[in-house]
């Protein structure tokens, strides 16, 4: 049986405890939430770059070492034992040779490949100016160094095998960007070179210009020129290659022939790498925005502001990346943001090192972000870090 109540006047009936739905009121869910997992913080290091490699990473570190982290758990896999120097010139990816992966890194003193197993030097190459960083084609490993030079050397063995020379063409510098500043003291400032297995292509700062080379016999197929000293890693997707230059400017280049296909106009200087996804290049900028760029027109779709830290304009170096729906940036002054990658609202936002800035390329498993810290005026730390993704 049940009872009345008179509630403002209203009649209501209750029913009785025998008569109530046993059923338990089903509760909200929350939002499910990104959180760092685990922390790689040795000391000292200076962390710089990463690369992903069959649950492993290795993480390039200046202090002169390469650190082999496992990726579910941040246990350290093993410390290389050859002292790296990586002051002006360096770079890190991996590759499989005939079944064995590879860890391959340029320095300030040329090009080593160690056995991604367990750290062993396969092979040295000397480079008296340095090489920058690599990307691996055809059986070859290929970098710019810092004397001019891009070279093709042989993953099996560090042999050369084809180098071609880009001093002896180079543009007259633009206004305001003399490659005399640019440059240290070497002849010139090569930037980390990019694949698509069959070309690869680099930027050369103090030139202003990027360069495109047949992988297997390092024939030159284009050189492409912008206004502005050129820093970032190129992207290069099915059709173009993208490229961000101090100019101001980001530009997708036809990757046949090397001519401007289209370019959008920013509020600063482009540094950082792009993530192309689908019709999508997301390219971060300088001027605080990540601008998602419709590659077929060149035309900005939307653009998400990042959230000016204490009162200033905070820079986007790092390559974001996408994951599924999401994509994932991280702003120098430390703050990881996650996207939809659609229409650019936020989803969630993390400071995963609250006094530290953020440093290097993002990478994922598509299960973790993997993400480096550097000190910030003192404060902070230098480290790996993996965020679970929600």
């Amino acid at each position: 049986m049940g009872h009345v109540r008179i509630v403002l006047g209203v009649v209501v009936w209750v029913a009785s405890g025998a008569a109530q739905d046993p059923r338990p009121v089903a509760q909200p869910q929350k939002a499910p939430v990104a959180e760092v997992v685990w922390r790689y913080a040795p000391t000292p290091s200076y962390f710089d770059e990463v690369a992903l490699h069959d649950g492993a990473l290795f993480a390039l570190d200046r202090k002169g070492r390469v650190h082999a982290i496992d990726a579910a758990t941040g246990e350290p896999r093993w410390l290389g034992k050859d002292p790296l120097v990586c002051d002006r010139v360096f770079g890190i990816t991996t590759a499989l040779h005939e079944g064995t992966a590879v860890v391959v890194v340029g320095t300030d003193k040329g090009m080593f490949a160690f056995r991604a197993k367990d750290g062993e030097k396969l092979w040295f190459t000397p480079i008296a100016s340095g090489v920058a960083g690599p990307a691996v084609a055809k059986g070859l490993v290929v970098a710019g160094g810092a004397d001019g030079r891009v070279y093709g050397f042989d993953l099996g063995t560090g042999e050369i095998r084809w180098q071609q020379d880009y001093l002896e063409d180079r543009p007259d510098d633009p206004p305001e960007f003399p490659g005399a500043s640019a440059r240290f003291e070497e002849p010139a400032r090569p930037c980390a070179a990019a694949t698509d297995g069959e070309m690869v292509a680099l930027s050369i700062f103090d030139q202003c210009r990027t360069l495109a080379f047949d992988a297997a016999t390092g024939k030159r197929l284009w050189s492409f020129r912008t206004g502005g000293w050129m820093y970032g890693k190129p992207s290069i997707g099915p059709l173009f290659v993208y490229v961000g230059s101090q100019d101001e400017h980001v530009y997708a280049i036809d990757k046949q022939i090397g001519r401007q296909q289209w370019k959008v106009a920013t509020k600063a200087r482009n540094e950082g790498m792009a993530a192309v996804q689908d019709r999508f290049v997301y390219c971060g900028s300088c001027d605080g925005k990540l601008h998602a760029v419709d590659v077929a027109v060149g035309r900005v779709a939307w653009t998400f502001p990042i959230e000016r830290f204490e009162g200033r304009t905070t820079a986007l170096y790092a390559r974001p990346v996408v994951v599924g729906e999401t994509v994932y940036l991280g702003a120098m002054e430390g703050t990881v943001y996650a996207l939809d990658r659609a229409n650019g609202k936020e989803r969630w936002r993390l400071r995963p090192s609250p006094d530290s800035e953020l440093t290097g390329d993002f990478v994922t498993d598509g299960e973790r972000l993997f993400v480096l810290t550097q000190t910030d005026d003192g404060k902070g730390e230098s480290s790996v870090l993996a965020i679970r993704l929600p």
